[in-house]
C-alpha cells in the first residue's frame, strides 16, 4: 500500500537582502531615537526601544530609500498573484538591547508586514531570533500531549513544529501575511540590535 503525504494551507513568507548604507541607516536610527521617545507596543524589557511611527523623512535620508526599495520587492511579491496597488501604511525603528524581545502578535489592519535588520550583534546565536508561531489551537492539538511523543531518533519536519524560527542577518528583508502571529527572542548579548518594522496595505 503506498501511502502519500500532503499538507494543508501552506504560510509564505519571503526573504532577501538588501545592500544599503548600513552605517548610514545605524545613525539615522540612533538621531530618531535622541529626539523620540520610545513607546509600549509588542515590546518588552528595560532596553527595548520601539520608536514612534517615522514620519516626514528627509529626502536625503537612507531611511527613506530603504522604504522605497521595500514597497518596490513587496510590490513585486503581490503582482506574482494578485492586482492592486501597494503603500506602506506606517513604519517604526526598534532598538534592544539585552533582555529586550517582542511578544507574539499580529498586526491587524495590513497585508503584508516584515522587519529589516540593520545591526545583528556578533553573537548572533543570542542575539534573538525571529519567530513565526502556529495557532494556539493548532499547536496544541499537534502537541505530544496530544498526539503522543516522537519516535527516538525522528527528525521533526516544519510540520510538526511550532515555532519556525529565522536567524537574523545583517540587510535582511522579511515580509510576511500580516496576520501570522510573529515574534521575536530576547536579545541576550550587550550589542543592540537595530531593526525597522512596516506594514503595507492595498491602496484605496
Amino acid at each position: 500500500m503506498e501511502v502519500k503525504t500532503g499538507y494543508l494551507f501552506a504560510k509564505p513568507y519571503w526573504t532577501t537582502a538588501i545592500d544599503l548604507n548600513i552605517n548610514d541607516l545605524k545613525e539615522e536610527c540612533y538621531e530618531f531615537r535622541s529626539k523620540n521617545k520610545g513607546i509600549i507596543k509588542s515590546n518588552r524589557g528595560k532596553n527595548s526601544y520601539h520608536s514612534p511611527d517615522i514620519n516626514n523623512l528627509d529626502k536625503k535620508s537612507t531611511i527613506r530609500l530603504l522604504m522605497l526599495k521595500i514597497l518596490t520587492c513587496a510590490t513585486a511579491i503581490h503582482k506574482n498573484s494578485r492586482k492592486g496597488t501597494l503603500e506602506i501604511t506606517n513604519a517604526w525603528i526598534n532598538i534592544n538591547n539585552k533582555g529586550g524581545f517582542n511578544l507574539p502578535h499580529t498586526h491587524a489592519g495590513a497585508v503584508y508586514s516584515g522587519v529589516y535588520y540593520i545591526k545583528i550583534p556578533i553573537d548572533k546565536i543570542n542575539a534573538g531570533n525571529f519567530c513565526f508561531y502556529r495557532e494556539f489551537s493548532e499547536t496544541h492539538l499537534s502537541s505530544e500531549a496530544c498526539m503522543g511523543n516522537f519516535k527516538d531518533g525522528y527528525n521533526q519536519l516544519p510540520s510538526d513544529c511550532s515555532t519556525t524560527q529565522i536567524v537574523p542577518q545583517e540587510k535582511m528583508l522579511i515580509i510576511f501575511p500580516s496576520w501570522v502571529t510573529h515574534g521575536v527572542e530576547a536579545n541576550q548579548t550587550n550589542e543592540d540590535r537595530i531593526s525597522i518594522s512596516f506594514n503595507i496595505r492595498i491602496q484605496n
